[in-house]
Order: structure tokens, then sequence, then C-alpha cells
């Protein structure tokens, strides 16, 4: 484990079983809200994972693990993103939250030992998605979205889980991408993986309806 981590995991003892080493971790940290929407991940990406023949333990261990990161301030996200060798793209600098899906990749892999390339390409992404994501990475993106606990009304949530239910996993990611880019002059950082993500989608779009 990388020295940076060590002050994270002082106190804490793994025993192998992801979903009680994740809960004790999160708990010690006293990150109940974060513990309970990773549950709450956790499972609804197993269900859309079944739905698309995924691999829904797979999608499941990518849900338990996609926010562990949280634990470290956000203050601190940026020094030890460096730390650790997290590649910073220049946009996020200007919004260090944002580094929190890298910071949960590498978590992931060497505090909790997940070893699965396609579990950690879909952590590392599962804030703004990619151009080239995989179904797992789509499918832990829009669990992530729908199984937030949000006050007031936010239609989208519901229009994905539409489009999940007509099984357009795709339809259901360009819902999020949308409303984000919809609002993009309000925004912080609208980070470049998800605008290159949905040009890549709405390409294939254009290209399906022209079929």
């Amino acid at each position: 484990m990388h020295a940076a981590y060590k002050p994270f995991t002082d106190g804490i003892i793994l025993i192998g079983d992801l979903k009680i080493d994740i809960e004790n971790f999160l708990n010690y940290h006293h990150e109940y809200e974060t513990f309970e929407h990773t549950i709450s991940v956790a499972k609804k990406a197993a269900q859309i994972a079944h739905l698309f023949c995924i691999d829904p333990e797979l999608a499941a261990q990518a849900g338990l693990l996609h926010d562990v990161s949280n634990v470290i301030p956000v203050n601190m996200m940026m020094s030890i993103a460096k730390n650790v060798s997290v590649e910073i793209l220049e946009e996020e600098f200007s919004f260090h939250r944002i580094i929190h899906q890298k910071l949960s990749r590498s978590m992931a892999n060497h505090v909790f030992g997940c070893a699965n390339i396609a579990v950690l390409n879909a952590i590392e992404c599962h804030t703004t998605l990619k151009a080239g994501a995989s179904q797992l990475a789509k499918v832990l993106f829009v669990a992530d979205k729908i199984s937030w606990v949000l006050p007031g009304e936010h239609p989208y949530q519901e229009k994905m889980r539409e489009h999940i239910q007509l099984l357009d996993l795709n339809g259901a990611v360009l819902v999020y991408l949308d409303h984000v880019w919809e609002q993009r002059n309000q925004m912080k950082l609208v980070h470049p993986w998800l605008i290159e993500a949905r040009e890549e989608l709405l390409a294939a779009k254009r290209g399906n309806n022209r079929g």
C-alpha cells in the first residue's frame, strides 16, 4: 500500500469480505451517507448489469468501491493524487473534487486489492464517463446517478430509469450527459471526458438514425 493512504487505513482491519470491509472503512471515517449511497449503487448496478448480460458481481464490486476516496478531505485530494502518481488533467485543477473518481480507482487497487481492470476502469470514470467506456462503466455511471437522493425534482433520473426499462443503456447515459451539458454555463467544470463521451454517443445515435 502506498504510504499516502496509510493515515486513512490505520486502525482498520480488512478481512477480505468487500462489503464488510467497505462498511467498516467508510463508517470508521464517519462517511455514513457515503456508505448508504454505496450500498444503493452496488445493488442498482447489479440489477442493471443483469439486464444487459454483464456480470452482476463485477458491477456490485464496482459499486462498493466507487466512492472510497470520499474519506479524503477535498483539500487533500490533489496533493495525494500527485503523491500516488494519478494522472491529473489541467482542467481538473479548477475543481479538485472531480479527482475523487481517479483516487477511488487507486484506492480500490492499492487499499482493497481490486485487480480487475474492467472494475478499476469503471470506477475511474464513474462521475464523468469517458469515450470508449465499457458496458460495465456505463452500468456503474447510470447506477450512481439514479441512486442519488436529492432534494427537489430531478426529472432526468426518471428518464434514465425509463431508458433502462427499455434496455437502452446508451440512452440512459445520454440523458445525464445532456443534463450536464444543458447547464454547463453554471458549472465549475464540464470535464473533457464527459464532453468526449457525449460526442461519441451522439455520433453513434446519429449513425443509428441514418441506418
